[in-house]
């Protein structure tokens, strides 16, 4: 029940005692109850009601929406006012009962922007005085909400007509000697329903001092209130609708669950939407943490071709940034400090990000709070959220006169559902199925709002732990013949192919792919264009191209050198394996879980490009890789928590994915 009924079956009983006033028999005087044989109702665990009243002589109604759940320990309501205006008392006021974390939300209408709503948190405590009665410990059961079951005296008064239907009716009288209170309060239930049953009226009718604080005054007033209660529904609700609508802040509010942590590696798409722009453009990101490289493909309106997309890789054993644009030129630069992925702790060196803190999820500025589940594109997502101020969109980064306010909200999948675009499952996957940020611009000069808007991040195709080492290619940055070497080698066994590399493509491919950067003592990104082939010669052959050493100094902490220039590793990697003592290459790669170890065969080593026509093949090509993957550096840009925006860094003013700070 809403306060204002509870208001006058035990809200006010904190007024000075008298003892100068008794009950009045023009009211009721109260006596011990009679069922005269009858079935007391029996009132419901968990309900929803509408709830309509009417106070005579005060010249305004109130309605409410009322949800209840005793054993979860939860309640909520939402009223609406009706006629004289009165101070203090917003139309459509949400308040929601937490008893299990001891707290509850008011939520209401932020009257200078209607568009969203103001939350403050409160403490409940045995001293705070709710709609469904005190606060602190449990929420009361329903029978001391209604001040109705065997304790509070019923009788029984026989049956009428109620809109129609036969009802009950039952009666019990009210004499509080410390606040003077003396009514009688009259329910009327369905006649034969006995469990789990609401009444559908309850009409309260009384005396009480003229002053509430003045009880022992002879002057006193009548009150007539009745409650018409409707759309009674007695099964569980979903526990979402029990707290804050999702989107709104309050603060203080108990945390409840963390947010979860991502994979530590993963590609996935992202679609970028922005209202105010009408715009919506696309991307893909790839975030290999184990091998400290990411990379990100965008499309941008100003490069020449829009069939392929710009290409950024970052390489942070070497700390050097590759930026290729199709049928244009490659820029090789240390990672800029403003990176996505990138922090720097001293200003001048850069380190790769975690996926968490790329997203930013544990970032220490950042205080997510669990918001409950919902449902997305008809799936069941949980949300979490924070506020932040430390984040500015592009238009207004470097502007030290704006002051940016920020809300994100994440969704996760929910534990029950399961993303199959994997080659297998875990269930501990986790990455965001969507990414929301509104934020409001002020003027510290002037204090007025400068801006406002919103941007949408939906996440789609996520592989977690599925990174292909040719989504790293650089290649496209050795143009000239003495830059690269394309090399094959065969595999020992007739049946590598077959126990190993069928149905394992891409463990084989990038651990073999590992295996030789580590050999040779290059960066990964020197090993490109990585094939294997059955049946060429009668053997597994691998194919890759050697790439030279880049000519750039990077700027990662910890770097380490690129290696040898391409001459001197070539050199190596004949001693590895055309040595006539025998091949002591060892590639190692996962299979079914578990590490495995294939050699090189020995005198296989030559300078070959992989045949035009195969039998069976796995890796990618370059441009394949390039198609699978299309446009996402603007991700990085968009969703980590700290540094300046990539999407600006590269001057892609046109890509719309620059939530970067």
């Amino acid at each position: 029940m809403g306060c204002f009924y509870q208001i006058f079956v035990g809200c006010l009983l904190l007024v000075i005692v008298s003892q100068d006033v008794k009950a009045n028999p023009d009211v009721c005087i109260p006596t011990p109850g009679d069922a005269k044989g009858h079935r007391l109702p029996e009132l419901p665990e968990r309900f929803k009601i509408q709830v309509y009243g009417e106070f005579e002589g005060r010249n305004y109604s109130v309605s409410t929406t009322e949800g209840y759940d005793d054993i979860e320990n939860l309640g909520y309501i939402v009223t609406y006012y009706q006629g004289k205006e009165r101070p203090g008392h917003i139309s459509g006021t949400r308040t929601y009962y937490d008893y299990k974390d001891s707290q509850y939300y008011h939520v209401y209408p932020n009257m200078t922007d209607l568009d969203s709503y103001v939350c403050v948190t409160k403490e409940l405590t045995n001293t705070t005085f709710t709609a469904f009665g005190r606060g602190g410990g449990h929420i009361p059961n329903a029978k001391d909400i209604f001040r109705f079951g065997d304790e509070y005296n019923e009788t029984y008064e026989g049956q009428m007509q109620y809109k129609g239907e036969t009802v009950d009716l039952w009666s019990t009288c009210v004499y509080d000697e410390r606040s003077t209170y003396n009514y009688k309060i009259d329910f009327y239930f369905v006649a034969g329903q006995h469990k789990a049953t609401l009444p559908v009226k309850i009409v309260i009718n009384g005396t009480a001092p003229l002053h509430w604080n003045n009880t022992h005054a002879p002057e006193r007033r009548r009150f007539y209130h009745t409650y018409y209660f409707s759309g009674i529904d007695t099964t569980q609700q979903p526990l979402e609708v029990f707290y804050p609508p999702i989107g709104v802040i309050c603060p203080g509010r108990v945390k409840g669950k963390g947010i979860p942590s991502t994979a530590t590696n993963f590609n996935l798409n992202v679609e970028i939407v922005r209202p105010k722009d009408k715009t919506i453009s696309y991307a893909k990101e790839f975030y290999y943490m184990d091998g400290k490289l990411t990379a990100f493909e965008f499309f941008s309106s100003d490069q020449k071709s829009q069939h392929h997309p710009i290409r950024v890789v970052h390489d942070y054993n070497t700390g050097i940034q590759y930026k290729i644009i199709p049928f244009g030129s490659c820029q090789v630069n240390p990672i800029p400090i403003g990176a996505a992925d990138a922090v720097s702790i001293d200003d001048e060196h850069v380190v790769m990000r975690t996926s968490a803190s790329f997203f930013a999820l544990h970032d220490s500025d950042v205080d997510w709070v669990y918001e409950g589940k919902t449902n997305y594109r008809d799936t069941v997502i949980h949300a979490w959220q924070t506020t932040r101020t430390n984040w500015k969109p592009l238009q207004h980064k470097g502007d030290e006169n704006i002051q940016v306010n920020s809300t994100w909200m994440y969704f996760f999948l929910d534990k029950d559902w399961t993303i199959v675009s994997n080659s297998w499952h875990r269930d501990n996957t986790v990455l965001p199925m969507r990414l929301e940020i509104a934020w409001v611009a002020h003027n510290t000069q002037t204090g007025k709002m400068e801006d406002r808007g919103k941007e949408i991040h939906n996440f789609f195709q996520p592989y977690e732990d599925s990174v292909w080492h040719q989504y790293f290619d650089v290649s496209d940055c050795y143009t000239h013949m003495n830059e690269s070497l394309h090399l094959a080698f065969n595999l020992e066994g007739k049946d590598t192919y077959k126990k190993y590399v069928a149905n394992n493509t891409m463990f084989f491919a990038h651990g073999v792919a590992q295996s030789l950067a580590d050999s040779l003592d290059v960066s990964q990104t020197r090993i490109t264009d990585f094939e294997v082939v059955d049946g060429y010669k009668d053997l597994a052959t691998v194919f890759f191209t050697l790439l030279d050493k880049p000519q750039v100094q990077g700027d990662a902490i910890n770097a380490t050198d690129p290696g040898p220039p391409l001459q001197t590793a070539y050199a190596l990697l004949q001693k590895l394996i055309n040595s006539k003592d025998g091949s002591t290459l060892t590639l190692e790669f996962i299979h079914h879980m578990e590490i495995k170890k294939v050699n090189a065969a020995s005198n296989t080593l030559r300078e070959e490009t992989k045949p035009l026509i195969q039998t069976k093949q796995v890796g990618l090509t370059t441009g394949v890789a390039s198609g699978i993957a299309i446009g996402t550096f603007v991700l990085g840009a968009a969703i980590a928590a700290v540094g300046a925006c990539v999407v600006f860094k590269y001057k892609i003013t046109e890509v719309p994915y620059s939530v970067q700070e």
